[in-house]
């Protein structure tokens, strides 16, 4: 059973790996235009235009 929770334990790890390495690399990535709206979560962005 020990090894179930390693492996949920190790996947989890890995999730967040990966999600803070693509936080890292979106860093420079351009932003909206001033007329649109954007909603930023930590780990959600959605930009729309504003009507």
């Amino acid at each position: 059973m020990d090894w179930v929770y390693r492996g949920f334990e190790t996947s989890l790890l890995g999730l967040a790996l990966c999600l803070g390495l693509a936080a890292c690399l979106t860093l420079g990535a351009d932003r909206p235009p001033s007329g649109t709206l954007a909603i930023t979560l930590p780990m959600l962005t959605v930009t729309a235009p504003v009507p």
